[in-house]
């Protein structure tokens, strides 16, 4: 009798830790997902892409935003969502790879729902090749495999993502906090301590990202580009819209790009326009190329009493900024730069 009893004991532990994890991570999700705030957390950093190919999938977006931490902290659904009238997703994250990329322009094309994804550019500089994923990423989460076939039992991965993993674990209690902090009538724009997206660059942040950016090159490698020409393949006969574009990093750090790596820039600027040309020439669903790495209203901004009205640091506009690039892109037609 004694003998069984610990294994016994042991064994009811064990599944009633799982089923707290479960019963935790099923509430804050629908929290998360429901909360008028709650689109917000996706621009939080953090378990981002543990959860995001399922939170992808629960909220059936028709536009959906694919790149690095610009994206993530450029586009938030609770702004875009009633300014467009639709639902968008922003599957951002931080230093996201080229074949990341790759690969979850692949997931949201793959989704019925989705007309229209916008890719930020940066993610195929460097040279990160097929394969190459920060640990968190799971390609059993996403719609299809690398090759564009239904990934096998995918349902079951979803569910472990969504109510057994230590990833949504995280994310679920960063967002729940998060919210928690969001005071009745407050959004993420009302608290730039708690979602950074929203907070204002200084010219003590200007100066320092000066310097930690200073040997930066924006450059694409051989491999990445492989991964580049990957996702137009994908994009070929897709029935949604995909829009990629180089992102408006400030001039400031521009002009650190040309004389970190001149050719690399010039290159890298060419080398985009000639696959998205030759994808374009034998495709039926045509990608369009927008360049906002160049001068324009929002990359020559200047401060204004000692904090920048768009940008978070030099390569990271705040939210408000991506509607002004929504509008530049043909998909919000009113207004201008907002600079709230």
């Amino acid at each position: 009798m004694e003998k069984t009893r610990y294994p016994v004991w042991f064994l009811g532990t064990v599944l009633a830790a799982i089923a707290a994890l479960a019963a935790f991570n099923a509430w804050a999700e629908h929290f998360i997902l429901t909360h008028p705030a709650g689109g917000s957390v996706q621009t939080l950093s953090g378990f981002e892409r543990a959860v995001k190919p399922a939170w992808l999938e629960a909220t059936r977006p028709e536009l959906v935003f694919v790149g690095s931490s610009r994206v993530r902290d450029a586009f938030d659904p609770v702004l875009i969502d009633p300014a467009l009238k639709i639902r968008s997703f922003n599957y951002g994250a931080s230093s996201m790879s080229p074949y990341e990329a790759r690969r979850l322009v692949q997931d949201a094309l793959a989704h019925p729902s989705v007309k229209t994804v916008v890719v930020s550019l940066d993610a195929f500089t460097g040279n990160g090749g097929a394969g190459e994923a920060l640990p968190s990423f799971d390609e059993t989460r996403l719609a299809v495999t690398p090759a564009g076939d239904p990934t096998p039992r995918r349902g079951l991965w979803l569910f472990t993502t969504r109510y057994l993993s230590g990833g949504a674990l995280g994310m679920n209690a960063l967002g729940i906090y998060a919210l928690a902090r969001l005071k009745p009538g407050e959004t993420a724009a009302d608290r730039p301590d708690i979602f950074n997206a929203y907070s204002h660059m200084t010219e003590a942040v200007m100066r320092r990202d000066l310097a930690y950016r200073r040997a930066r090159s924006m450059s694409m490698g051989p491999r990445a580009r492989g991964e580049l020409v990957a996702m137009l393949a994908a994009a070929c006969r897709a029935s949604a819209r995909l829009i990629v574009y180089f992102p408006p990093d400030h001039t400031a750090i521009v002009r650190q790009y040309r004389q970190s790596d001149a050719a690399g820039f010039t290159a890298f600027k060419k080398n985009v326009a000639a696959e998205v040309a030759r994808a374009n020439a034998s495709c039926p669903a045509q990608t369009e190329l927008l360049d906002f790495m160049q001068p324009n209203a929002l990359t020559t901004e200047t401060m204004v009493k000692g904090s920048s009205p768009d940008y978070v640091d030099l390569v990271h506009i705040r939210p408000p900024a991506g509607l002004w690039l929504l509008r530049q892109m043909g998909l919000l037609r009113q207004g201008s730069v907002t600079g709230n």
